[in-house]
């Protein structure tokens, strides 16, 4: 399992092989819908015709089996407005995922991108909802109107999540150029999170939070708070 979140009263959870799963109530959880849950059986008999590796019928056999592999995704994120509203975003292979549940049915939207990595939800209202991913990926839009990708200049950012903060939309990133960043939806202007983060003592950083006016971010060994003003970093003893 990769993301959990509660919508209205209900906490809502997802992960690989498209797993969605709903608490029906304490210490009881329940498969949303298996519409897209892998089907390991199939994957497993399908595997068993394959010729040997050094047969020269495999790459052949590789190339006509993949419309036949049983869909694999991995949600890294859900979230909703509703128990009839709600989102979850991933990847299949190299392809991005966004999905959209109704309260009954299970609707896969159209992603204007050949490959991408889909790892977070922002929410402001029904019509205007923020997905972020890998590549530097952002899209914006509802399942009504559509998404569509922002003009962001090309980068390689792992973007982990969205949170809103002070009238901006600040992102964690990971991996080839990664840190803090903030993006202004009025202007489209991205740029790095201003005051910078202090020198990190990890690698990378995975997470950023608002609560009221107070920012926390936290990543492989670091724990940051800005109050508005500056940082202070927050000592660990594990860290």
């Amino acid at each position: 399992m990769l993301a959990l979140a509660r919508i209205e009263d209900t906490l809502y959870s997802s992960g690989n092989g498209g797993q969605i799963y709903v608490r029906s109530q304490p210490n009881q959880w329940r498969i949303l819908t298996n519409d897209l849950l892998f089907d390991p059986d199939a994957h497993a008999r399908l595997s068993k015709t394959a010729p040997p590796t050094d047969d020269p019928r495999f790459l052949q056999w590789l190339m006509e089996s993949r419309s036949k592999r049983p869909r694999n995704i991995s949600f890294h994120d859900i979230n909703g407005l509703g128990h009839d509203a709600i989102y979850l975003c991933g990847v299949e292979g190299t392809k991005p995922v966004l999905c959209f549940w109704d309260g009954s049915a299970l609707h896969e939207l159209k992603v204007h991108l050949e490959e991408a990595a889909l790892t977070g939800i922002l929410i402001e209202h029904a019509d205007s909802v923020w997905i972020c991913g890998r590549e530097g990926v952002l899209l914006h839009g509802s399942y009504a109107r559509g998404f569509t990708p922002v003009n962001l200049r090309q980068q390689l950012n792992l973007f982990h999540m969205i949170t809103p903060y002070r009238g901006k939309l600040v992102l964690p990133s990971s991996v080839r150029s990664g840190g803090l960043f903030e993006f202004d939806p009025g202007t489209s202007d991205l740029r790095r999170f201003s005051p910078a983060l202090p020198k990190l003592r990890g690698e990378y950083i995975f997470y950023a939070g608002a609560v009221g006016d107070v920012l926390w971010v936290v990543g492989q060994k670091d724990i940051f708070r800005f109050d508005g003003s500056e940082w202070e970093r927050i000592e660990h003893p594990r860290l």
